[in-house]
């Protein structure tokens, strides 16, 4: 299942990054270009998810995921470290 999911992550994220790719060198303003998870879920929500923990560090840290990290970035290593951890956990 991990197998499968990391895969999948990993073929959205080159789609993304595809797309975005496409939109800077075309040098075109529409949602590819500045596409990060904040975009996704909107300035207020992701605000308070930051905000939620009290820990400066993890602020930081959800910060730079959240707003500055692209998109396309976020999903093909998150669909690394599944791959990754699909190495280590086997389904029987």
């Amino acid at each position: 299942m991990l197998t499968k999911s990391g895969i999948l992550i990993l073929i959205a994220g080159f789609f993304v990054a595809v797309f975005s790719g496409i939109s800077r060198f075309m040098e075109s303003q529409n949602i590819w270009v500045d596409l990060t998870i904040s975009t996704l879920l909107g300035d207020d929500a992701s605000n308070s998810l930051i905000n939620f923990i009290n820990v400066d560090m993890l602020q930081d840290l959800l910060y730079y995921l959240m707003v500055d990290l692209p998109l396309a970035v976020f999903l093909i290593g998150l669909g690394g470290i599944l791959l990754i951890l699909s190495l280590f956990f086997k389904n029987y």
